[in-house]
């Protein structure tokens, strides 16, 4: 069974066990269908994670190997350009609707071309790195449906499940101490040079959200985690900090933030992980 047969089959499995659970729900709560009004919440984040990745690109014009990447982290704030994360939702009732969405672009120092793929299984690893230099733009919406289960004085929990999108672009100047030589004749790999060069994955995902309330007074402690797979082999996320609500409509929160996603190794993304500390505010009306 081919790569791509098996992440159709994880993309079918997954909506499938997505439709059953709503199914699930809908059919447990319909003697006790919710009659109150909407609410709604708005979070806006400012985020600074570090990127570490594998990033294998196709050969650059000229060549005849492709290079795998490797991103390491950097410090947060030193080559961070603008990460922002707005997560919009709709309550009714146990039912909520979520939309995460987040933008970054990263310059990273902190890289070096790993290895050089020249195909058939010839892979020839190098440590000819004088410095190489990665621009990275990506975009990541999660979109998804929740049903609260757990709603007391002190802990309020939901179950989800919904859909992962993942878009990345890189753009990669590098620069070796020399000309890498592939194992067959006529296999080369220049000592410098740019490529750009971009890839995505759709993913369903699964998990809870919710918050633990301090006692009587305005401290919480929101959470969430979820975990998945389609066209990654595995992606999850998780998330957790301390907030505190100054008004019914308004609350600050800091934490911090990982996000994961691990893919087949003849992907354009074969790995990557960002994680950082995170500060926003959410607004409910």
């Amino acid at each position: 069974m081919t790569a791509s047969t098996n992440r159709t089959m994880n993309i079918v499995t997954l909506i499938v066990l997505l439709f059953g659970v709503v199914g699930v729900m809908l059919h447990g709560s319909v003697a006790a269908a919710d009659t109150g009004k909407w609410h709604f919440t708005m979070q806006p984040y400012l985020w600074a994670p570090t990127i570490e990745a594998d990033l294998k690109f196709s050969a650059p014009d000229g060549s005849t190997g492709e290079p795998v990447i490797e991103i390491d982290p950097d410090d947060y704030f030193e080559n961070i350009d603008i990460a922002l994360i707005v997560t919009a939702m709709a309550r009714k009732g146990k039912w909520s609707f979520t939309a995460d969405f987040v933008y970054m672009e990263v310059s990273s120092s902190d890289n070096r071309v790993r290895a050089i793929d020249f195909g058939g299984g010839d892979i020839v690893s190098t440590s000819l790195e004088i410095g190489t230099d990665v621009d990275t733009t990506s975009f990541i919406t999660t979109v998804g449906v929740g049903y609260q289960v757990i709603d007391n004085t002190w802990l309020k929990m939901d179950l989800v499940a919904g859909l992962r999108y993942l878009w990345l672009e890189s753009d990669v100047d590098w620069n070796l101490s020399g000309d890498i030589i592939g194992p067959a004749s006529g296999q080369t790999f220049a000592r410098s040079g740019n490529i750009t060069q971009d890839g995505d994955a759709w993913n369903g995902i699964g998990g809870i959200r919710g918050q633990i309330l301090l006692g009587s007074g305005n401290w919480f402690i929101p959470f969430y985690g979820d975990i998945g797979a389609g066209e990654s082999e595995l992606t999850w996320s998780a998330y957790t900090g301390i907030g505190y609500s100054f008004k019914q409509w308004f609350d600050a929160m800091i934490g911090y933030r990982h996000m994961a996603w691990d893919n087949d190794d003849e992907e354009f993304i074969q790995g990557l992980i960002l994680s950082g500390p995170i500060i926003g505010a959410r607004f409910n009306f």
